[in-house]
């Protein structure tokens, strides 16, 4: 079990570490140029790795965390009271895996399917959000008497992010401007988990980050993201609106 857990993490940091790069060959090419494409093929692959690693490893340590994380028990403490925080952060980090496969889902169908969206209401995606839905409520249930800040912080995210795709996806009726929005929106979203976790675990050891800066490092990637993603969806959508303006002319 230890192996396995070794290999997924092995295969889910390479996989991040190749995303943070290609992340920024969708991000910058022409939107629908053929570099646009391949380039976001190879990013939601790499995403799709990153996810489906993540949850096996959070359900092993979920699971059996006295044998997954053996080696982090120190001599003299409580096995008990360690198998409970270990078991408290795996829940947490399960939310975040889960949360990034929504947005990807979520951005990727969202422009497959049009304004139709037959492929987001398939129940396999509504399974997905609901399940991401519920088990956010889990995890703000397990945080706020437990005072885990980051499982408050990210599990109203989760709940919020989910509840934002299922009134997408059982809207009326929607515009061209709001499928964009749609796929840009929870494509940066899914983007904002790799940087989160770099910043969170690489970046931290890499830069030194103090303890009070922790809990910077893991919010901070969360809040310059949503802030990219309202002036990418404004500056996106200025642009085609001056381009029909200009076509019509």
């Amino acid at each position: 079990m230890q192996m396995l857990h070794q290999f997924l993490l092995v295969l889910h940091v390479v996989c991040g570490a190749l995303a943070l790069c290609v992340f920024w060959g969708p991000m910058l090419a022409k939107k629908g140029s053929p570099w646009h494409v391949r380039s976001g093929h190879w990013y939601s692959t790499l995403m799709y790795l990153i996810c489906g690693a993540g949850v096996l490893m959070c359900a092993l340590v979920l699971s059996a965390p006295l044998v997954v994380k053996a080696a982090d028990l120190r001599v003299g403490q409580d096995p008990q009271v360690f198998a409970e925080r270990v078991r408290l952060m795996s829940g947490f980090l399960l939310l975040l895996c889960l949360l990034a496969l929504m947005n990807l889902r979520q951005g990727l169908l969202a422009l497959q399917a049009g304004a139709a969206r037959v492929a987001l209401k398939h129940w396999s995606h509504q399974a997905l959000v609901l399940i991401t839905f519920g088990y956010a409520i889990w995890t703000l249930w397990q945080a706020v008497p437990r005072q885990f800040v980051l499982g408050q912080i990210f599990g109203a995210i989760a709940l919020f992010s989910s509840i934002g795709c299922l009134r997408y996806i059982h809207r009326a009726s929607v515009e061209q401007s709001a499928i964009l929005k749609e796929h840009i929106g929870n494509m940066l979203a899914s983007g904002i988990a790799i940087f989160t976790a770099f910043f969170a675990f690489g970046g931290r050891k890499v830069l030194d980050f103090s303890p009070e800066l922790q809990l910077v490092s893991w919010v901070l990637p969360s809040a310059l993201g949503i802030a990219a993603t309202f002036w990418y969806n404004k500056r996106y959508v200025k642009a085609r609106v001056g381009l029909k303006t200009a076509a019509a002319r």
